[in-house]
């Protein structure tokens, strides 16, 4: 039962920051008028799909990330290469209209050619050779034309409809939409657990035994005024309170039964650890806070949670590339599906308030990952747009193809040492 859980659990986190990733992508990328012709969850075997619009909705085989194929943006195969046999139907105008490779449409009117030549991104044309005069001909793709494949219309792009011919800035916002959904993402679930749980006060809750708090004398009801000589009127002074005092003894005022009281505390250290590589120290009184339901404090607590959080995994992105350099760098920094599959399933032991608290801190890793400057993640297709605003012309396709090639070799490399590292560490 425990396994299934875990397994259902994985599921829905992977699923769901993968899904709100892509979908700000695509969100982008239509609103700036690209054709997104397919939306994808995982990689590898599809094993579900439908079809909503000119979009092909696919759920695939391998839990490893998912994607956004979008007209032109020099990822994608067109189907038809030099050499193919294709059968294609004409308009009036002598324009392609329909490129058919396959034998479920009962299309009428149609021609044979061998293609010797074809552009679907530029030129937008077909040359071949026509089996029945035996001569080579030039035929333009009409601005509405689809491929006809596996039984299904996929609608070619023009030229207006390709990320290649948008602007830089709505390049830019398309590629930069996924990681700012998985920040929204983050602000979301921490603004709802907020909502949920209540934004802590001043007051006590509980009193931890053995702790600077029990040894002090508070209790259960006390409403904390004034430590050492910082006034107290929320969580928040307390925390910031007590981070300076550190593990000085100091004077703590509290309010019980409408009387104020005075007496000695000294704030316990305690080493966090927040990531594999990195510790946070800090110092504790030990209780619980009362929490609160208001209308607007949950949000300005799911604002500054996001914050802390995306100041901690930045902090720890750059320390592990640091290490790099260092010689300190170890595949026990990074977790790829199987770590991750792990975690949850310590997390969810804990709780399903602790899985949505994790689920933010990993949506907002994957967005600050995927903005590294890696040519085959969003943050090195970035710095091509950059440069494209920069210079006003596009860095050299060629070239571009190329390096986003090495890239996503790059990251396969490192995904496969990352699963292998994990499955040895948890498994074997």
């Amino acid at each position: 039962m425990s396994f299934l859980v875990t397994i259902i659990s994985f599921i829905i986190v992977f699923g769901v920051l993968v899904t709100v990733h892509e979908y700000g992508h695509m969100f982008f990328a239509k609103r700036a008028g690209i054709m997104c012709p397919e939306f994808a969850i995982g990689m590898g075997p599809k094993i579900f799909s439908f079809r909503k619009n000119e979009t092909l909705y696919t759920i695939r085989l391998l839990p490893v990330g998912g994607y956004v194929r979008m007209a032109g943006d020099g990822l994608e195969e067109p189907p038809v290469q030099p050499g193919m046999h294709v059968k294609i139907k004409l308009n009036e105008q002598e324009e392609i209209t329909h490129i058919i490779l396959d034998d479920q449409h009962k299309f009428q009117q149609i021609e044979a050619i061998e293609v010797k030549q074809c552009d679907f991104k530029d030129g937008l044309f077909i040359e071949g050779v026509t089996p029945y005069d035996q001569e080579r001909h030039r035929y333009t793709i009409a601005k509405e034309s689809y491929f006809v494949e596996n039984g299904s219309l996929i609608q070619i792009a023009p030229r207006d409809r390709q990320f290649t011919y948008k602007k830089p800035y709505q390049k830019f916002l398309t590629l930069f939409a996924g990681p700012l959904f998985n920040f929204l993402l983050t602000l979301v679930l921490f603004i709802g657990l907020a909502y949920y749980q209540g934004t802590p006060t001043n007051s006590i809750e509980k009193v931890m035994k053995d702790s600077p708090a029990a040894h002090a004398g508070l209790k259960a009801g006390d409403t904390i005024v004034k430590i050492d000589n910082n006034n107290i009127s929320s969580r928040k002074d307390i925390d910031d309170a007590v981070e300076k005092i550190a593990n000085k003894s100091t004077k703590i005022t509290v309010e019980r039964d409408g009387k104020k009281q005075t007496m000695n505390i000294k704030p316990k250290k305690v080493e966090q650890k927040v990531t594999k590589t990195k510790t946070q120290t800090r110092y504790i009184l030990g209780y619980e806070s009362s929490t609160e339901h208001t209308l607007f404090k949950p949000i300005a607590s799911g604002i500054e949670r996001t914050l802390v959080a995306g100041k901690l995994i930045f902090t720890a992105i750059v320390s592990m590339i640091a290490s790099i350099f260092t010689g300190h760098f170890s595949f026990d920094m990074l977790n790829g599906p199987v770590g991750i599959y792990h975690t949850v399933d310590s997390v969810v032991k804990t709780g399903i308030i602790n899985l949505i608290s994790w689920t933010a801190l990993l949506s907002v890793n994957l967005g600050l990952m995927n903005l590294l400057p890696i040519p085959a993640l969003d943050g090195g297709r970035i710095l091509f747009v950059i440069y494209e605003a920069i210079f006003r012309k596009p860095v050299n396709k060629k070239a571009e193809t190329t390096i986003v090639a090495i890239g996503a070799v790059f990251v396969l490399i490192i995904m496969v040492l990352v699963t292998w590292n994990d499955i040895q560490r948890y498994f074997l």
